[in-house]
C-alpha cells in the first residue's frame, strides 16, 4: 500500500449541543488547535515502517457547518447515522493535513450535533477528550467577550507530539501509536460524550 493511499484508524466523537453560535464555536476550536502542530501534521511511513510527520504550513482546522432543519427529525437521525458510518469507513488519508475533520449540524432552531474525528496515530482518545474540553472552555470565554488562553494542548505530558512542547518536534520524528498521552478530566462537562472508534482500515 502506498503512502498516498494508506488510511489511518480514526477516533470519532459525537456531541449534542444547544443554542450554539456556530462561527464563535469554530473560533474556539481554532484558538485551541492553531497554536499546535496538530492541524498541520501529515504522516508518511518511512523505510523502517515507522510513521513520521511532515508539517504542512498552509493547513488549518476548518469547521464544516450544515443546516438540516428542512429535514424531518427521523430522517435526520438516519442521515446522521449513515454519515458517521460512511466517514468511519472512509478513514483518513495518511498524507493530508489536517488529519481531522469536524462538522456542526443544525438539527432545529436550538439543537445541533457536533461530529469530530481524527487519526488515532495523531493522538489518543484521552487527548481528544482533553481538546474537546479546551474548546468548550474557549467557547465560553469568547461568548463572554474574553480572549481564550490559547493552546493548552501543549500542557499535555510530552507536548502535542513526542519530543517536548507543541511545535518543538523536528520534522521526521517517528510517531508511536497514541502520540498524545494526557488524562481526560473525569466527570467533566464531556463525561457523557459518545465516541465511535477506533475504526481500523
Amino acid at each position: 500500500m502506498s503512502a498516498i493511499s494508506e488510511e489511518l484508524r480514526t477516533e470519532q466523537f459525537v456531541m449534542s449541543l444547544r443554542g450554539v453560535v456556530p462561527y464563535v464555536y469554530e473560533q474556539a476550536w481554532q484558538s485551541v488547535l492553531d497554536g499546535t502542530p496538530l492541524p498541520r501534521t501529515a504522516l508518511h511511513r518511512g523505510p523502517d515502517g515507522l510513521l513520521r510527520r511532515t508539517l504542512r504550513p498552509e493547513a488549518r482546522f476548518r469547521l464544516q457547518i450544515v443546516d438540516w432543519r428542512a429535514t424531518r427529525a427521523e430522517v435526520q437521525d438516519t442521515r446522521l447515522a449513515e454519515r458517521l458510518a460512511g466517514e468511519s469507513a472512509a478513514g483518513l488519508p495518511l498524507d493530508r493535513a489536517p488529519l481531522m475533520c469536524a462538522t456542526l449540524i443544525r438539527r432545529s432552531d436550538r439543537d445541533w450535533t457536533f461530529a469530530w474525528r481524527y487519526a488515532r496515530e495523531l493522538m489518543d482518545r484521552r487527548a481528544g477528550l482533553r481538546i474537546l474540553e479546551e474548546a468548550a472552555d474557549a467557547y465560553a470565554v469568547l461568548l463572554r467577550g474574553g480572549i481564550p488562553r490559547g493552546a493548552a494542548v501543549a500542557a499535555l505530558p510530552g507536548g502535542a507530539l513526542p519530543g517536548g512542547a507543541a511545535g518543538a518536534v523536528p520534522p521526521g520524528t517517528a510517531l508511536p501509536g497514541g502520540a498524545l498521552q494526557g488524562p481526560a478530566s473525569p466527570g467533566g462537562p464531556l463525561a457523557g460524550v459518545r465516541t465511535r472508534g477506533p475504526v481500523a482500515r
